[in-house]
């Protein structure tokens, strides 16, 4: 999910980025929360998180900002701050915010609050686009919003591109696909790229999904094809 991480200090901001990065989010960081409604508004964001604005009316108005604005209406808004006088929170809270946590806290916390609101999200379909929430594979399973990915009931730690090149071949299940053509989708390489990333990729992406990697075939001389449940028997015979 694309996530906007409004926060001025460099060192907090760069600790929550490597926990929603941690879970394959792609994170636009924005260090000054007078510029923020802007970024925001201009691009296409399921959560905004913001943290460690010492004003709490500086909070209120971009809390304010984003619910009036209809494109910005109902992304998720969760705030992490020191300050959690119950006052300042009841106001952040009626202003439109739709979760507060208190520093310091613990980093899984704050990623299972992050993943309750994306779920919210797709629920009351503020995620229009997201029609499929979880991705099956024999026993793969890959859940978009939350960005995880299970082989065999076990949670695996992929990177936010070897995450994105999963989605992008199971999501094409049966297709061949070109090199190029993938490289485009996943890393944006323009045509005249010649690199052995993808194959690299690739390479460590079935060792990480163990039994279920069996699945990306490579097809010589053109890419690669995740097989689909007809073709997958088919092979197995």
């Amino acid at each position: 999910m694309n996530v906007a991480l409004v926060a001025a200090g460099a060192d907090f901001r760069n600790q929550l980025q490597a926990l929603l990065e941690s879970q394959n989010h792609a994170v636009t960081p924005i260090d000054d929360i007078t510029r923020a409604f802007g970024k925001i508004s201009s691009g296409r964001f399921h959560l905004v998180v913001i943290s460690d604005v010492p004003v709490v009316e500086d909070i209120v108005g971009l809390v304010k900002e984003l619910r009036s604005h209809v494109p910005t209406r109902q992304i998720a808004i969760l705030n992490v701050n020191a300050s959690s006088a119950p006052s300042e929170v009841v106001a952040l809270l009626d202003s439109g915010a739709d979760d507060f946590l208190a520093k310091p806290f613990n980093g899984e916390i704050f990623l299972a609050r992050v993943r309750t609101l994306l779920r919210r999200q797709i629920w009351s379909g503020a995620i229009e686009e997201e029609k499929v929430t979880i991705l099956d594979a024999e026993d793969l399973n890959v859940h978009l919003v939350e960005r995880v990915v299970r082989s065999d009931g076990k949670e695996l730690a992929l990177t936010r591109l070897e995450f994105d090149l999963l989605v992008h071949l199971m999501t094409r299940k049966g297709d061949v696909l070109k090199r190029g053509d993938i490289l485009k989708a996943v890393w944006k390489y323009p045509d005249s790229v010649e690199t052995r990333t993808l194959d690299k990729h690739v390479e460590k992406l079935r060792r990480k999904l163990g039994s279920p990697g069996k699945l990306i075939k490579t097809i010589h001389g053109v890419g690669y094809r995740f097989l689909d449940a007809k073709s997958a028997a088919a092979s197995a015979e």
